[in-house]
């Protein structure tokens, strides 16, 4: 009704404008060429019918472009509630974090750059140990939600077949490969503790190394191969770490040592740095909201402007009070 009566009031302006015009038209030729007094009609008659013309034509091209508005509004407000749904599953995709599973207290924190994001992170638990994995898809929007979806749905599906971390990669990558044909990717890291043998195993899939710091000194989680997915073929190593209770591991994806970079200073010992300086009781989720908190701060790399990227923090503690 409201854009029936807008519609109304603009052909009506139109018109007045347009009639407005005639009459000046129609004075200043009789003005200019004095016809003779029976041809004063005929010229008012065709100066007349020509505006009468032209409000037709603006008010049926009004008409057109408020209707091919109007499609336009539409195709928008279904695409953000497609853009909308596909986020509400994403989120859904996340699990729960407990504050503790077989053993081992852990946390983590999601902030994804724009509606859709391309990071992601997991954990499946088992009988006496639980693998983690946190994973960053290659492109953004609805290309990277797919296969990050895709990801999260692989790893689910192959861990209970693959014990260990780098043959648990090599059969994503197989896949992801078969599916993008190396168009897209994904970096990851996987770590499975198991608080029996107390062991953390991990493979690194071309992702920010992670970290796990403790009694022992700060050990790197880096050892692994290229991306999931970039190549058809693809061997990864996983490595094996001896844990000790109150040792904390952390991975985050680029979107953190992206924005906590300093020039001259790694992003590793910036990390390493920032969570040796979290006061004690430092808990995996005290320590996923320092570092996201510290990477929202940031202004993100130096010399690039607008830097926008999602951002992710996992933590797990070894707490031989829960075993």
């Amino acid at each position: 009704m409201t854009r029936r009566v807008s519609n109304l009031f603009v052909s009506i302006g139109a018109a007045v404008i347009t009639y407005r015009f005639a009459r000046a038209a129609d004075a200043l030729i009789l003005r200019v060429v004095h016809p003779p007094r029976g041809e004063v009609l005929l010229v008012s008659d065709v100066i007349l019918a020509t505006a009468f013309g032209v409000v037709i034509y603006l008010s049926l091209n009004l008409r057109a472009t408020r209707t091919h508005l109007t499609g336009l509004e539409r195709a928008q407000i279904v695409l953000d509630t497609q853009l909308s749904l596909a986020a509400d599953i994403q989120r859904h995709l996340l699990p729960s974090a407990h504050v503790e599973s077989n053993g081992v207290r852990w946390a983590g924190r999601l902030e994804p750059a724009h509606r859709l994001g391309g990071d992601f992170y997991d954990f499946i638990p088992f009988d006496t140990d639980g693998l983690f994995v946190v994973g960053d898809v290659s492109g953004k929007g609805i290309p990277a939600a797919l296969l990050q979806a895709s990801a999260h749905s692989l790893f689910r599906t192959l861990a209970r077949e693959s014990v260990d971390p780098a043959q648990l990669l090599t059969r994503v990558s197989k896949e992801i490969y078969a599916e993008n044909a190396g168009g897209s990717y994904l970096t990851c890291v996987l770590a499975r503790v198991n608080t029996v043998t107390r062991t953390v195993a991990y493979a690194n899939a071309g992702h920010p190394a992670g970290l796990v710091v403790g009694s022992s000194g700060r050990r790197l989680l880096s050892r692994g191969g290229p991306p999931a997915g970039l190549f058809a073929e693809t061997a990864y190593e996983s490595e094996v770490l001896s844990i000790e209770p109150g040792d904390l591991g952390v991975i985050v994806s680029d979107g953190i040592t992206d924005a906590i970079e300093e020039d001259g200073v790694s992003s590793v010992d910036v990390l390493n740095r920032t969570i040796c300086n979290i006061p004690e009781p430092r808990t995996p989720a005290r320590v996923c909201d320092v570092l996201m908190e510290t990477a929202q701060r940031s202004r993100g790399p130096r010399g690039v402007v607008n830097w926008q990227d999602d951002k992710t923090v996992l933590a797990f503690l070894f707490d031989d009070r829960t075993s």
